[in-house]
């Protein structure tokens, strides 16, 4: 939003501006509800999912703004959703992140062939839940919230940028964790998710600086996605009683070797300065600006 004569910058508050961006996600939700019902378009529930993540990290940024309570109670309806259809999208990563493994092996297929069917029936529960409302009412709690009156005008470049601030502490509270711990990069992953959903979407009202740490976050968040989905991948596949332990030796091996590359990407664009130079500490980094050339990840549940 660029200043006007009539509002400069200084005093600019945050209700405004929260309220236009808000009602833009509300739209790409409901872009995406068709798109799921008719069953046909695997990304369907992705790029749901997606929409209701950027709406629940801006509605958390925006409780101070809207008031806790009711901002808190639009939250808490769009997670009853989200929730619903994780179990659906786990299983759609399980299955792209076992299957770029290329293992071959008659009983991991028939193993995996089940896990299909698995995914198909959640598939219809999701689909059945979106026919029946689910969003409905989210959607309209969303609607009310941002025709209540404001509790207290607050400048909106300062909190902008306390927001970005209080993101990038996040990521660097856990910057060196060490790549054998899954659930501490599991949690730098989601620090880096918060990092790049805040500076996405106040981008527009923050410094250029600060509103780049956007690009970063977004490349390690994909690097630590791709580790996080092998890592589950792993065990689930330990968890595999009907799997022969020949087969699930196998397949653990395929995840291993799989993992130690995507570690390596990881650290290469965490140290840049060392790549080439022989081994580079197992710790994580800020959010300072990655190499490029990053690899696609197999599944797209942490792309965006």
């Amino acid at each position: 939003m660029t200043p006007t004569p009539t509002t400069p910058a200084s005093r600019r508050t945050a209700a405004p501006f929260l309220g236009k961006t808000l009602r833009g996600l509300a739209h790409t939700l409901e872009a995406t509800l068709p798109r799921v019902k008719a069953r046909a378009d695997e990304e369907a529930i992705h790029d749901m999912r997606v929409a209701i993540r950027r709406l629940r990290v801006l509605l958390k940024l925006s409780r101070k703004v809207f008031g806790r309570f009711h901002t808190n109670a639009v939250r808490g309806a769009l997670t009853l959703v989200h929730r619903a259809s994780g179990a659906l999208r786990d299983e759609e990563v399980l299955r792209e992140t076992l299957t770029a493994l290329h293992v071959k092996d008659a009983a991991f297929a028939r193993w995996l062939d089940l896990r299909r069917v698995r995914e198909a029936r959640l598939r219809r529960t999701v689909v059945a839940e979106i026919d029946r409302g689910a969003l409905a009412k989210p959607l309209a709690l969303l609607r009310a919230l941002l025709i209540l009156p404001v509790p207290k005008p607050i400048a909106l470049e300062p909190f902008a940028f306390r927001c970005a601030e209080r993101a990038r502490k996040g990521v660097e509270k856990l910057r060196n964790v060490p790549t054998s711990d899954a659930s501490g990069l599991h949690e730098l992953r989601i620090a880096y998710k918060g990092l790049r959903y805040t500076t996405e979407l106040l981008g527009p009202v923050l410094p250029a600086d600060v509103a780049a740490h956007a690009g970063p976050a977004a490349r390690f968040q994909k690097r630590l996605g791709e580790i996080h989905d092998l890592d589950m991948a792993a065990g689930s596949i330990l968890r595999a009683r009907t799997l022969p332990p020949r087969t699930r030796a196998h397949v653990l091996a395929a995840l291993h070797q799989a993992r130690h590359l995507a570690v390596q990407a990881y650290l290469r664009e965490m140290h840049p300065s060392q790549a080439g130079a022989g081994p580079v500490r197992r710790g994580g980094g800020g959010a300072g600006k990655p190499r490029g050339g990053t690899r696609r990840s197999p599944a797209r549940a942490h792309a965006r």
